[in-house]
């Protein structure tokens, strides 16, 4: 049995929107995760499939976390996209990885997620049509079976000084273009503050894409920001984010919004960072990104 240790001044009403993604909490295992986010009052996780514990049905699993008083909110998928990426394993082939990624989708539906994010993934070698089409057609056919499983998809563009490993589209007017080539209005966009805070007008586009918006991660960049997994607790870089987060409201999200940091200590192989995050106690981790939360939340103006 879990027991929750509710939070104190208000936060527990703030909290109502917040999750923690298990990237965020790499160092600990998916059932001290499920712990601690239920005795922080915490009520989300974002699912990584990499995590989940390999023993276990998934229908059990969600069964575990609805039992701790939590809803999973953004799911990531192990295979993320149908463009093969640099930094994470996976077949080459796109047609493999988009029939990993409607496995991943069925494996992940019995969790009742608020979205499933997925990345076009970069052109590599390919002309830059050619990967476009790949993807533009890998992710239709991953939404087909995102339908059948009553499953939200959310695309998601990566900032521009990482998008050669990881993506097609590095701001909103990008991947919604992406969206209008599929031509399916089900498949939203997944805002995440690391990869567009800086992008030029980029809670103007927030506003406009309304809610097409689906899905949000937060997170923050620092000022001597090291790579793709260097990624701090919101309040400890330099990123707006109660603009953020008010563009987000301003758009109709309703949504979560969810906590994501890498902040590699060697597992991703980009460097090992001394200062990394994930280093912490767990929870010590998840306390801060509460605090951070409270604090940002009354920044926003977010209504208990």
């Amino acid at each position: 049995m879990h027991h929750r240790v509710r939070p104190t001044d208000g936060r527990e009403a703030l909290m109502k929107r917040f999750s923690i993604c298990n990237f965020t909490l790499a160092a600990a295992s998916f059932e001290t995760q499920v712990r601690l986010l239920s005795g922080a009052g915490v009520p989300g996780m974002g699912i990584c499939e990499s995590m989940l514990p390999g023993e276990r049905s998934s229908v059990e699993l969600a069964r575990e976390l609805s039992a701790a008083g939590l809803k999973a909110t953004i799911c990531i998928t192990e295979t993320v996209s149908p463009l093969p990426l640099v930094h994470f394993a996976g077949p080459n082939d796109p047609k493999e990885r988009v029939f990993e990624l409607q496995s991943a989708i069925r494996r992940l539906a019995p969790f009742e997620p608020e979205a499933v994010a997925i990345l076009t993934g970069p052109g590599g070698d390919r002309d830059i049509d050619a990967a476009r089409s790949v993807a533009v057609e890998g992710i239709a056919r991953v939404a087909e079976v995102a339908r059948e499983e009553g499953v939200t998809l959310a695309l998601e563009p990566i900032h521009r000084l990482d998008r050669e490993d990881w993506s097609l589209v590095s701001d909103i007017p990008g991947a919604l273009s992406i969206l209008e080539e599929i031509g399916d209005d089900t498949i939203g966009l997944l805002v995440d503050s690391f990869n567009l805070w800086d992008s030029p007008d980029v809670e103007a586009h927030i506003r406009d894409a309304g809610r097409r918006i689906v899905a949000v991660h937060i997170n923050d960049w620092s000022a001597d920001r090291r790579s793709w997994a260097d990624r701090q607790v919101m309040g400890d870089g330099m990123i707006d984010l109660a603009g953020f987060i008010r563009a987000a409201e301003a758009a109709g999200f309703t949504g979560t919004y969810d906590c994501e940091i890498f902040s590699d200590d060697g597992r991703l192989g980009v460097a090992e960072y001394a200062d990394s995050l994930w280093s912490l106690p767990p929870e010590e981790l998840v306390a801060r990104c509460v605090r951070a939360w409270s604090d940002l939340a009354r920044a926003a103006g977010i209504e208990p």
